[in-house]
């Protein structure tokens, strides 16, 4: 909302300076913000006689300021140059939120208030209301002097206490009750003066005076640099009570987990490189990390020197820059990178060093060729590609820029199955906020860019996998690499091998021309009718497995003249398993044909029936071993493990027979409503961004399709209590000839009820990965 004070102040000082050497014009908004501040600093420069007005109210206007006499009352000039300068003051205050009274050049009880107010809420030791040196800059930025938002109480008190014993080197910090860079800077002034670095001297950055002169503390340590020690693990996000100046057992406890956390050796003694994590972006830039990341090929010589030197996971580019330097893994590369030992972690980054590069089209894109890259080096199912934000972006280039990248990244891969997760390289700021969007799974911070405002004020986020400190050179000859050192989480270990043949769709394609060949037979032998042909095709691919007493029920008998047509005219093919990308699986083709076969035979009599030839009898199986299983604490807990288990030996409702059962419904129910040639349908389901990507949805529409998708997970899961519980004769019946042939195990009807709410839970889990 535009206040009309503020107004005032941009049409007087616009008004007033325009046309001046060095002035930048206001926005005339009525909103405070960094153009105004730096119109009113350059027009107190120009009145200071500064040749080469700037932005920053640096050590020329300070002491330009002092020359001419800091402002106080009865101590304020009145000719007209003094007026104006107390009336840029005024303006500042105004800017500020705190109100001087007036706006006319005179320097009343009141201004002098403002200024008493302000020199309080920053916690200054000197409460008089003149307008010193340092007290004119803390006016002339946006920092805030007040809780603001959802301000820390306790971040307050420290920014306070920092003001209080620091201001004369840092400057007046904000108190808005937020960890930043100001804040940071006003620490580590705080740490060089009780190191006794002259003020002169005094940078606010971590250099080899201050890293050397940083004390070892220890249970039993006391005062000042224990304080600030105490400050800097609570920017970090750990609290060790009171800043009490006491390093007790709470602190000691504290450090040990801020140890833990950042991957430092816990030992709870705050030794320079516990002090440095806490301090820098890089922590301590000598640390030897067992992670990296480079430009350069891995050769068998390199990968050596990186075993030698105590490395384990090495970072590498998926793709280059048109024109760039050729930093993407080259062939034959990962295999001597797992021939060594070594782990693996794929970036993706093309330009990705400007704001302007980064939109949610661009996500888009940049997630499909990072796909395509992966899945051609044959990086396996659930990789993490850490998707590169190569620049200093601030809070308002993330939240523009970054995230809608990130979004559209995330809506490509969720189209694409989901088949990779998703990470983010970057400043902390960064890696924090995307994260916290749930963007990324992990993140890969860009520790050694310690000037990027995304890192000073920022801790490390919570689920940083890889953090990058420094640059350096090892090895010699042709062993000789530059790297950058990265310190390992363990959140992520890297891949260890890849498959790329899986991307090589050869199998798919074998997969596919072996069905429209046994399925032009089947047509001919049909006499051209399409349905007859879907259903001789399920009686192929199903026959060696599923041709019982059972399955002639329920998916009807076996053409067996059909069968041996196709074996005398194929040569009695094998049936291939097709790879299905979503969960990096070989699909079981027999039994996604005899779950098929029932829903053409049976599924417009009596679809429960039919659903005991898929879903429902691996849910009855699942049920008995979900009663039997000791190792989960209940029957609910077993069933959500088991149903969708990666593992096929685990259960016998696995990820493989849950997919065909649900694959069979989705395409059984399209060929029931629109009779199509099966091996086309096939073809269009499992091929390139087909409907496997959503098949979980599919499926709650296919077969439990209501109003909304509530009543739909609701149906579904009235459906399945009613395959393992209900008393109708006919499904009673087929239920006991499913229970005697597999061999299921007693379960009550509670325990029924369980193993319903868990596939329902089930279902929407995977769902809502789609």
């Amino acid at each position: 909302m535009a206040d009309p004070r503020v107004l005032e102040v941009q049409l007087w000082v616009n008004t007033t300076y325009e046309g001046k050497y060095g002035f930048n014009s206001a926005p005339e908004n009525g909103k405070t913000g960094w153009s105004t501040v730096y119109a009113l600093t350059r027009a107190l420069q120009i009145e200071l006689g500064i040749s080469q007005p700037a932005d920053n109210f640096g050590q020329g206007t300070s002491r330009a300021y002092r020359n001419y006499g800091e402002l106080e009352l009865g101590n304020a000039p009145t000719d007209n140059k003094g007026k104006r300068i107390v009336k840029i003051f005024q303006g500042a205050c105004y800017c500020k939120g705190y109100d001087p009274g007036s706006f006319d050049g005179v320097f009343t009880e009141v201004t002098q208030q403002a200024v008493i107010d302000l020199q309080t809420d920053a916690g200054l030791p000197i409460r008089d209301g003149k307008v010193y040196d340092y007290i004119f800059k803390a006016f002339l930025v946006m920092d805030a002097y007040r809780l603001t938002g959802n301000g820390d109480t306790k971040i307050q008190s420290i920014q306070r206490d920092l003001n209080y014993h620091y201001y004369q080197t840092a400057g007046v910090c904000p108190c808005d009750g937020h960890y930043q860079r100001n804040t940071n800077k006003a620490l580590i002034y705080g740490i060089q003066t009780e190191e006794g670095i002259a003020p002169e001297l005094q940078t606010g950055t971590v250099g080899p005076s201050t890293r050397a002169l940083l004390p070892t503390l220890s249970v039993g340590s006391s005062g000042t640099f224990v304080k600030l020690f105490q400050y800097a693990l609570y920017f970090n996000g750990y609290d060790v009570g009171a800043f009490d100046g006491v390093y007790g057992n709470s602190t000691k406890q504290t450090v040990m987990n801020f140890q833990e956390f950042t991957a430092l050796t816990v030992d709870g003694i705050a030794g320079k490189q516990t002090w440095l994590s806490a301090l820098i972006s890089t922590g301590d830039p000598t640390r030897r990390g067992t992670a990296c990341d480079c430009i350069t090929e891995i050769t068998p010589a390199r990968a050596q020197t990186l075993v030698d030197e105590g490395y384990e996971t090495v970072g590498r580019y998926l793709v280059n820059v048109e024109g760039g330097l050729n930093k993407k893994i080259q062939p034959g590369e990962l295999a001597t990178i797992f021939n060594a030992g070594l782990t693996v972690f794929p970036i993706f980054q093309t330009i990705g060093d400007s704001a302007s590069y980064f939109t949610y089209n661009q996500g888009k894109s940049d997630a499909e060729a990072a796909y395509d890259a992966a899945r051609k080096y044959g990086f396996h199912y659930n990789t993490t590609i850490y998707f590169a934000v190569d620049f200093d972006a601030y809070g308002y280039q993330i939240t523009d820029n970054v995230v809608p990248y990130f979004q559209g990244i995330n809506a490509t891969m969720h189209s694409l199955g989901g088949f990779y997760q998703i990470g983010v390289y970057g400043p902390r700021s960064v890696g924090i906020t995307v994260s916290d969007q749930g963007l990324a799974t992990t993140s890969f911070v860009s520790g050694m860019s310690t000037g990027f405002s995304g890192n000073l004020g920022y801790p490390l986020p919570d689920n940083w996998a890889f953090d990058q400190i420094s640059t350096i050179s090892i090895g010699s000859g042709v062993g000789y690499i530059n790297i950058d050192n990265n310190i390992k989480s363990g959140r992520d270990e890297g891949a260890s091998s890849v498959s790329p043949a899986d991307y090589d769709e050869s199998i798919n394609n074998l997969f596919f021309d072996q069905i429209d060949a046994i399925y032009d037979i089947a047509l001919n032998h049909s006499g051209n009718d399409q349905a007859d042909a879907n259903k001789l095709l399920c009686h192929y691919l199903r026959h060696k497995n599923y041709n019982g007493f059972l399955w002639a029920t329920t998916a009807g008998i076996l053409d067996s003249e059909f069968i041996d047509k196709v074996n005398d005219q194929l040569n009695s093919p094998e049936i291939i398993n097709p790879f299905d990308v979503t969960f990096e699986t070989r699909l079981d083709t027999p039994h996604f044909a005899a779950t098929l076969n029932s829903i053409l035979f049976i599924w417009g009599s009596n679809s429960f029936i039919s659903d005991f030839a898929g879903w429902g009898g691996d849910l009855l199986t699942v049920a008995g071993d979900s009663v039997e299983a000791s190792n989960y604490d209940t029957v609910y807990d077993a069933a959500y493990d088991l149903i969708g288990h990666r593992n096929p030996s685990v259960s016998t409702f696995n990820l493989k027979d849950l997919i065909v059962d649900i694959d069979a419904v989705n395409i059984g129910v399209q060929l029931l409503n629109n009779t199509e040639p099966l091996n086309q349908l096939i073809r269009n389901y499992y091929g390139y961004l087909g409907d496997y990507n959503w098949r979980f949805t599919k499926f709650l529409q296919s077969r439990f399709f209501m109003n909304n998708e509530e009543q739909s997970y609701d149906y579904l899961q009235d459906q399945a209590t009613a395959i393992l519980n209900s008393n109708d004769l006919l499904v009673a019946q087929a239920r006991a000839l499913f229970k005697d042939a597999f061999d299921v195990a007693y379960y009550t009807e509670e325990e029924g009820e369980e193993v319903a709410r868990a596939f329902r839970d089930v279902i929407e889990r995977e769902g809502a990965k789609e």
